[in-house]
Parts: structure tokens; C-alpha cells; sequence
């Protein structure tokens, strides 16, 4: 019997066994987060670069991502420790788009952050500001800027604060050469929101998953319809 051989093999399954429990038959593997751009990465020929381009009026433009999402992530759940159902917590500045137009600059930002359920009405918003209710969310966009509130509600410790707050995700556009009030170009900035916007849900783990139906952007009636 070649029982020192047996016994050598054991030890050496063993050892591989210490060393990935997945060579022991567990089949179960760690569930990647999303990637490092995330929020931010737009896909070539996607809906939301489609809007960008127009509402940009540029061909190409140049992303910056302010914050990988792992940080994003944090950097919000720190702001929603921060006893937010009190007051607006600071924005985190996540996505930059530059024109590459050397004739005019510009570019887009999108900016998050945590309002208090108490605050969602107070919003003073400029004239001719169209306001639009999109799958649960409220939206209003401008000739230069965007904003839309959704409620997110988080598991664990972060349950409780999630649900005395709205998510805002706020965009604003320094580029428009269109005319001013241009209602094709505001229902564009909106969708666009909306869409980076369920990014952000789904980087955060909104377990209500808001944003998850496609946008149907229409102004509410008296707001700026027309």
C-alpha cells in the first residue's frame, strides 16, 4: 500500500483548498461591481450619446469622470450618513463632457446629491422652466440646465436615512446655440438626465429601482407644455 503517497495527495487537495474554496466545489463566485466608469462611460451610438450630441450641437466631445465609481458610491453614502433628511448635502461632481469645437467652447456636467423630502417642492425655478413627471421622478429642464429627483431606497444601515430623502442628479449645459426656449432641446436634456441618472440608481443599489423603465418625456400640463 502506497499509503505516504495517499497521504501526500490529501494534504495537497487540502492545500488547494485553503488556497480557493472554489477548488473545494463551491461553485459560487464574488458578483463584480459595476465598472470604474460606469456612471459616466457613454457607449458610441447609444440613446444617451445621440442626446449629447444634439444638445452640445458638436460632433465629438471629450468625457472626464470627476470620480471612479467605487468612490462615487461612497461619497454618497457619506453624504447620507450626514443626517440629510435636515438639510441639501453637498453635490459630488461625477461626469464632464468637453465640445471639441475649437469655434466655441463648452460642456456638460452632472452633479448629485441628497434632498430632504421636506425641501422637494421648494425648488424655485426660473421662467419658462419646463416641468415633467417621468416613471415616479419629477424633472424640470431650462434653455442651460436639467435636474430630476427619484426616491432611492438603500438596504442595511442606509434603509432608515434613504427613505427621509429624494436622489437629485442636476446637469448643466454651457453650450446651446439654439434658440432660446427651445422645447425640442429641453425634453432632450431631460431624457438625457434621466438616463445618466438610472446609472447612478444602479451604481448606488437603489433596491426600488426608480429609474428602470425607459423615459417617456412628457411636460406636465400648465408646466411649460405646449
Amino acid at each position: 500500500m502506497r499509503t505516504g503517497s495517499t497521504s501526500q495527495r490529501l494534504l495537497a487537495a487540502v492545500g488547494a483548498c485553503l488556497v480557493s474554496l472554489t477548488a473545494c466545489g463551491s461553485s459560487e463566485e464574488p458578483q463584480a461591481g459595476p465598472p470604474d466608469d460606469f456612471v459616466c462611460d457613454i457607449q458610441a451610438k447609444s440613446p444617451e450619446q445621440n442626446l449629447l450630441l444634439q444638445i452640445m450641437r458638436a460632433d465629438t466631445y471629450t468625457p472626464q469622470i470627476d470620480h471612479r465609481t467605487p468612490r462615487f458610491v461612497e461619497n454618497m453614502q457619506i453624504n447620507l450618513r450626514g443626517t440629510p433628511e435636515y438639510r441639501v448635502t453637498s453635490s459630488v461632481r461625477q461626469c464632464e463632457y468637453f465640445r471639441n469645437d475649437g469655434r466655441e467652447a463648452g460642456q456638460t456636467t452632472l452633479t448629485y446629491r441628497w434632498v430632504p423630502l421636506a425641501d422637494a417642492e421648494k425648488v424655485a425655478y426660473p421662467a419658462e422652466t419646463r416641468r415633467y413627471r417621468l416613471n415616479g421622478a419629477t424633472g424640470w429642464s431650462h434653455d442651460t440646465a436639467a435636474g430630476l429627483s427619484v426616491r432611492c431606497e438603500l438596504p442595511g444601515d442606509l434603509e432608515a436615512p434613504s427613505k427621509n430623502v429624494l436622489l437629485r442628479a442636476d446637469a448643466s449645459f454651457t453650450v446651446n446655440l439654439g434658440p432660446v426656449h427651445d422645447h425640442g432641446t429641453q425634453d432632450q436634456q431631460m431624457e438625457f438626465v434621466y438616463r445618466m441618472a438610472r446609472r447612478a440608481t444602479e451604481a448606488l443599489g437603489c433596491a426600488n429601482k426608480p429609474l428602470e423603465k425607459e423615459p417617456v418625456v412628457e411636460p406636465v400640463a400648465g408646466e411649460g407644455a405646449s
